[in-house]
């Protein structure tokens, strides 16, 4: 086991970690490898690391620079080189319950954006790459659901021991597995010389939703975001030590999260949101230098935060799961000519549809679809969006009430073929929760925000978001909408209250 990578001990079952890189065996490197073996390249000092950690919406862009110097007399001619990204769980992305006790969840396996923007360079030369499939590296473990064994009594033991001669491995309940890919490249490290090299990428945080609805489409809030690093693997080039360390954490857009946190079955306190490192603070960057570091002592880096503003919403991913218009019907209290109710729905912010009161004075827009269809949530760009005057210069809504009938598998009564419809009441951007008959439904205040560009991105995240999922694992089939305008808010020059977009969202 020596010669395997460090990295391969057991991972925090809560946090998606990555990693330094290390030079590794040829033979890993022409197979692409899932389970390369490492090789210590004594030659090579590693005279300085720097590594930096700058938070972005969900992802964490990672740059680590290593300054190499080739001591020896000999020329390291195409060394193979491994760079490892872990993930929770196997398989396809999807969410599954974090716990036994709790409504939390937590994403795991493989989506292809979960990393994004790998590079290599040497010298700020460009390096081709190609990545590994994937391999387990921590295996899921058994558990008895709801406590573990040793906590339970002995008579308790007994009693669970005779039904396990029954049902076997049946009783038990499994940790998620912990899974890694290999990035590989190939190093020219001449006799005598200092090289550069710099490794970048973009990886996606392990999102921590507690017991509210959470989507990969569509996530209207984040409680906290983590993420880890270990240092180990680069304990492979020279003596095993950084002369000169030095890592960086950009703070900006971010809160670090303090209290007790459980990693695997470690506590820590997180004092400043982060363990592993004595990061000082220098204005919004978290700094930490040190000289002849030894690295393979180096405990792994965990920070846990969350973001100051609504998270970003990746376009492509909302608009591959778009429904389509043709699922659907849309009925509105009242409408002009000029600007048609297909307005809506034709993926252009730059045209509108303009809402007129019906004969009750009521604005609303209602929609019924074909067959119960999931919804993670729904998208409204507010006013006129086609530039920044025409915005300003129509009305758009103040506040509305959205309410919805659900088609309950739960309660499908086959013989009959009925469906039990269930009306809900929004109440805010983040959340809904069953009507009650004694409750009087409040309506929701739409946040009122400065749209800098009107290009498609920035409209996704200034759109108001309408989160329509109870959960993941919730089976939510929607056969009608209803938004119910309750306020406006005048424009500059005219009264039309104009909707100029309608994204409903899918699973």
């Amino acid at each position: 086991m020596k010669h395997l990578l460090p990295l391969c001990l057991l991972l925090a079952a809560v946090i998606t970690a990555k990693a330094n890189g290390d030079p590794v065996a040829v033979h890993s490197a022409l197979t692409l490898s899932p389970t390369p073996v490492a090789v210590h390249v004594p030659e090579v000092q590693l005279v300085d690391e720097a590594v930096s950690f700058v938070p972005r919406d969900r992802y964490m862009e990672v740059t680590v620079r290593y300054l190499l110097h080739n001591r020896s007399n000999r020329n390291f001619d195409k060394l193979p080189y491994g760079f490892p990204i872990d993930y929770i769980g196997t398989g396809k992305a999807r969410w599954e319950p974090l716990d036994d006790f709790t409504e939390s969840q937590r994403e795991v396996g493989w989506r292809d954006d979960y990393i994004r923007n790998v590079s290599f360079l040497l010298n700020d030369v460009q390096l081709l790459w190609q990545c590994s499939h994937d391999s387990i590296i921590v295996p899921a473990t058994p558990y008895i659901s709801g406590a573990f064994y040793d906590t339970i009594s002995v008579e308790g033991r007994r009693e669970f021991d005779s039904l396990f001669a029954i049902y076997g491995d049946s009783l038990y309940s499994y940790t998620d597995p912990i899974s890694r890919r290999w990035y590989y490249t190939y190093l020219n490290i001449p006799a005598k010389s200092f090289v550069v090299l710099e490794v970048r990428y973009t990886v996606e945080c392990t999102l921590d939703g507690r017991a509210i609805p959470l989507s990969n489409n569509f996530t209207n809030h984040i409680y906290s975001l983590s993420f880890q690093y270990d240092f180990t693997p680069a304990a492979y080039w020279g003596n095993g030590h950084a002369n000169h360390f030095y890592v960086t954490l950009d703070t900006t857009g971010i809160i670090l999260e303090r209290g007790l946190q459980t990693f695997a079955k470690e506590t820590f306190i997180l004092e400043n949101g982060f363990v592993g490192l004595p990061l000082q603070p220098s204005g919004k960057v978290w700094q930490y230098e040190a000289r002849d570091l030894d690295l393979a002592a180096t405990k792994p880096f965990r920070v846990i935060y969350s973001l100051t503003d609504a998270p970003h919403q990746p376009l492509e991913r909302i608009l591959n799961h778009r429904v389509d218009p043709s699922e659907y019907t849309i009925t509105v209290s009242g409408t002009d000519k000029e600007y048609p109710i297909a307005n809506l729905s034709d993926l252009n912010p730059a045209s509108t549809t303009i809402l007129r009161p019906n004969k009750a004075d009521s604005l609303y827009i209602t929609i019924r679809f074909k067959k119960p269809t999931m919804l993670d949530g729904l998208l409204l760009f507010n006013g006129y969006t086609k530039n920044q005057e025409t915005y300003q210069d129509n009305s758009r809504i103040d506040s509305l009430l959205v309410f919805g009938d659900l088609f309950d598998v739960y309660n499908f009564d086959v013989n009959n073929d009925t469906t039990i419809l269930n009306n809900f009441v929004l109440y805010d951007f983040s959340h809904w929760q069953p009507q009650w008959e004694d409750v009087v439904p409040t309506p929701a205040k739409c946040p009122e925000r400065e749209i800098k560009s009107f290009n498609w991105q920035s409209l996704v995240d200034n759109a108001l978001k309408l989160n329509l999922s109870y959960g993941p694992d919730y089976m939510t089939y929607y056969t009608e909408i209803r938004i119910h305008i309750t306020a406006t808010t005048k424009g500059l020059k005219y009264n039309d209250l104009c909707v100029s977009e309608l994204l409903l969202i899918g699973k």
